[in-house]
């Protein structure tokens, strides 16, 4: 029985080699491999079945307990259950009395060894042989136990004569199987590991970019591995076998043997670097030996890694020569300072601005502490904690602007950045860069002097004075006390700054400043507003009660006194006077505006009423300043709303025949009603209105000459307009005056333009040239006002006129002055020889219009014939003389 219990052992042996056949199988593809598996098992079952130890008919013993809890065991549950199935299979085929109890043998040892795989997967029990051992003897005492459900025969023998065979060959079968098998599985696991290592690391080294070979200790080739071929010196597969004294130049050859040698007698790696002509042409490699550590094939071995550096010594070749060039630039960069240094304050870079802002040539301050060289010392402590500060959190100290110390110890004011340069395995270099902004600087102050003082004389301007005024106000409020502002103005002064030259003017100005600065208390304030005009402020000058003429008068007559005195203009004494306005100062005194206009209005009436002197401001001024001002405003609405109208006042000749009219502008003032032109023509001459007020009289005038030439009662009429000195010196006046006849489609026969004396009180020549353009436009010129000018008898002759008009003032008193009379008579007889046409202008009696027709007079104006009238009338009146 032994025997047959040893022959089925060896079927379980057998059965190990099968296994590991099928279990590799398993590792490539696994479901084949389960089901090949427990195929295998159940085959050895049926095997051990049909030729067991038998004990009676349809009873026997196998070793079918052992083979189902191994494939329970290894195989899992797909192979248990296959191989359980046909070992159940074969033994219903056998049938006999023990069917129920094999049966049950065969289902208890897959069960069995099922758990045993799940409670060594979780770590309940082991897998060594004494675990083994252990199941085994479980296992077939289980068996056992079975067993004693046969007949009572049979289970007595079995008991005395099986039991312990049965327990000591198949329990120690059981654990030399369990050992082989997990052996088997152990080597398997092994070797996929291996193979997976195996494979990872051929993938890595044929992806890695370098050259990596095993070199033994003579230099030969054992293997060669890399993903670019280019690398080696020739095709990889033809390296190993060969020395690297046969595919090396002999200096690089050398130089590895040497580094090879040390790393194997040191067992530390070694590094070079060197330069190969491979396939792929000149390339710098980096090479690295790190020895094996055993033998290989009985020798000394390296594995030698060669990675190709070659991008890399380009990019430092161009970041040298991009340094090389940036330094060089910065070296060159012309008002721009730049300064390196290193953390301890060592200058590593001085450029020649650098040199130009501090007076350090590069060679004095190189290796020296920066702070020490160009930091002002009430600063050093605060300039090494920032430049500690930055080094330490590599954050660059803020821009902004200092002041710094140049080698003569003077300083200056720069703006100053840092940049800190931070490259791998150099020490960190930070860069400050320097602008000279002191001449920014300096006109920073001057804009901030120019703010409140005058550029050319020095003096306060209007910012400073309206400061001090407002102090002074307070004061005079809070006091009870008062103060005074003079407002002076030179006299002619741009009569002198014509004739003389800006630079004449610009020295009167400059030495009237002295004058008035030395002339007054040391806290009084002069200041100069623009142009001639200077004010002085005069603060505490007493309480409310004081007669203030009495204290002001004497210090402006001392004032106007010393401005009277002589000028020195280039080697030249010139006299000059001043106007001068007071205005008071006192708790009543509402604004710095009010006063200054108070004290221009005194100024401009001591201008009025001579120059050369003085006067205090008092309300009446004000009214008349006011009562200027809202008729300029006035003005102003009557141009925007077409509130002006044209009368006209006819002419006539010697039979009292209307032959003309001169066209006089009214101002039909909604508030004041018709308004005559004495009342605001010198206002709008003063402020410039006058231009286009005489626009507007050009254009109505022309149209409504346009109008008549249309009405054959009316055509003969001609239209006398009067223009201003201004509007007809100014420039394109004739240009202008032709593009209004075109578009008015006036007749120029018919228009006579009406000129005083004054226009002649500038360049004669240039009115001379104007006169003569008007003239070749077709348009007649009238001198209004003729004997009460300045015209002399030499211009007179030159000038293209065609009428002259006899002032009223001579008409009226031709009856009983014998010298207005004989001007009368002088103009009309001068008009005659210069075959000029001329009107007597304010006739108002038949005495008058009689006498000058018998002294030759032909053309009449003037009450006697007609009042201005509207232009209705006006045409009434010709019509009626029809």
């Amino acid at each position: 029985m032994t025997l047959a219990l040893i022959q089925g052992a060896a079927l379980l042996l057998a059965l190990c080699f099968l296994q590991s056949v099928l279990a590799r199988l398993a590792i490539r593809r696994p479901w084949p491999g389960r089901v090949l598996s427990g195929l295998l098992f159940g085959s050895i079952c049926i095997v051990g079945m049909y030729t067991p130890l038998q004990l009676a008919p349809g009873v026997f013993f196998d070793a079918r307990s052992v083979v189902l809890a191994m494939a329970a065991l290894f195989g899992g549950w797909l192979p248990a259950l296959i191989a359980t199935a046909m070992a159940a299979s074969a033994r219903i085929a056998l049938g006999g009395g023990g069917l129920v109890v094999g049966s049950l043998v065969i289902v208890a040892s897959s069960a069995l060894g099922l758990l045993y795989r799940w409670a060594s997967q979780q770590g309940y029990v082991g897998r060594g042989v004494a675990h083994y051992l252990a199941f085994g003897v479980l296992l077939h005492l289980l068996a056992l136990a079975l067993f004693q459900a046969l007949e009572p025969a049979t289970v007595a023998h079995v008991n005395s004569k099986l039991a312990l065979p049965f327990l000591a060959v198949l329990a120690p079968a059981t654990a030399l199987l369990g050992w082989m098998l997990g052996d088997i599985e152990r080597h398997l696991r092994t070797e996929a590991s291996l193979a997976e290592t195996a494979a990872r690391l051929q993938a890595v080294t044929r992806s890695a970019p370098d050259l990596l070979m095993l070199i033994d200790v003579d230099g030969n080739y054992l293997e060669v591995m890399s993903s670019d071929a280019t690398l080696a010196t020739a095709p990889l597969s033809q390296l190993p076998g060969q020395n690297i004294d046969d595919q090396l130049p002999p200096e690089i050859a050398r130089h590895v043997h040497e580094a090879i040698t040390r790393a194997v007698q040191s067992g530390q790696a070694q590094t070079l670097q060197y330069t190969l002509m491979t396939p792929a042409g000149l390339r710098h490699f980096e090479g690295r030996c790190q020895p094996v550590g055993v033998p290989v094939r009985g020798r000394g071995a390296v594995v030698f890694i060669a990675r190709d550096r070659t991008d890399q010594v380009h990019s430092e070749v161009l970041l040298r020569e991009s340094e090389e060039r940036f330094r060089s630039v910065l070296s060159n960069l012309p008002m721009v300072s730049v300064k390196g240094y290193l953390a301890d304050g060592s200058i590593t870079f001085w450029n020649g601005a650098s040199e130009q802002l501090y007076g350090y040539t590069a060679g004095e301050v190189l290796g020296k502490d920066i702070v020490s060289l160009v930091v002002r010392p009430d600063t050093v402590a605060r300039a090494r904690a920032a430049s500690a500060r930055m080094f330490s959190t590599g954050s660059p100290i803020p821009p902004g602007e200092a002041r710094v110390r140049r080698k003569d110890g003077s300083e200056v004011d720069v703006y100053a950045s840092h940049a800190l340069i931070q490259v791998q395995g150099q020490a960190p270099e930070a860069f400050s860069i320097d602008i000279d902004i002191s001449v920014r600087k300096a006109a920073e102050e001057r804009a901030r002097y120019l703010a409140y003082f005058d550029a050319l004389t020095g003096l306060p301007n209007r910012r400073l004075l309206v400061d001090r005024v407002q102090q002074v106000l307070l004061e005079c409020r809070r006091n009870d006390s008062f103060a005074a502002l003079f407002f002076l103005d030179l006299d002619h002064f741009k009569t002198l700054n014509d004739s003389h030259g800006h630079e004449a003017g610009d020295q009167v100005l400059t030495q009237t400043a002295r004058r008035l600065q030395t002339s007054v208390r040391e806290q009084d304030t002069v200041a100069r507003l623009g142009g001639d005009e200077f004010v002085v402020l005069l603060p505490h000058l007493g309480s409310s009660d004081v007669p203030a003429p009495a204290v002001l008068r004497p210090l402006a007559e001392k004032l106007l006194a010393q401005l009277r005195r002589p000028y020195e203009l280039q080697g030249q004494e010139q006299q000059l006077t001043a106007s001068l306005g007071i205005a008071l100062i006192d708790e009543h005194t509402t604004s710095v505006d009010e006063l200054l206009k108070q004290a221009d209005l005194a100024m401009y009436r001591a201008k009025d009423e001579g120059r050369n002197t003085l006067r205090f401001f008092d309300p009446h001024m004000q009214a008349a300043a006011n009562a200027r001002a809202g008729l300029q405003s006035r003005l102003h609405q009557a141009l925007k709303h077409a509130q002006f109208e044209l009368y006209y006042q006819p002419q006539v000749d010697e039979i009292g025949r209307i032959v003309g009219a001169e066209a006089l502008l009214r101002w039909n003032d909604p508030v004041h009603g018709l308004v005559g032109p004495a009342q605001f023509i010198q206002l709008a001459e003063e402020t410039g209105q006058i231009m286009e007020i005489g626009q507007w009289v050009l254009q109505a005038g022309m149209r409504q000459q346009a109008h008549w030439q249309t009405q054959a009662d009316l055509r003969a009429l001609s239209l006398s307009l009067n223009i201003s000195a201004r509007q007809f010196l100014q420039e394109g006046f004739v240009g202008e005056l032709a593009s209004l006849l075109a578009r008015s489609g006036a007749n120029p026969e018919r228009l006579r333009l009406e000129l005083t004396e004054s226009v002649l009180l500038s360049n004669v020549q240039g009115v001379i040239e104007i006169m003569q353009q008007l003239r070749t436009l077709g348009l007649w010129l009238s001198l209004d006002d003729f004997g009460t000018g300045y015209s002399s008898l030499g211009y007179l002759k030159r000038l293209p006129l065609s009428e002259l008009k006899i002032d009223q003032g001579f008409v009226r008193g031709i009856l009983d002055n014998p010298t207005d009379a004989a001007i009368a008579r002088s103009i009309i007889t001068l008009a005659d020889s210069l075959q000029l046409t001329v009107v007597a202008e304010g006739v108002e009696t038949r005495a008058h219009h009689a006498l000058l027709l018998d002294q030759g007079c032909r053309k009449f104006q003037g009450y006697l014939f007609g009042r201005p009238v509207p232009l209705a009338d006006f045409e009434a009146s010709v019509r009626a003389q029809l």
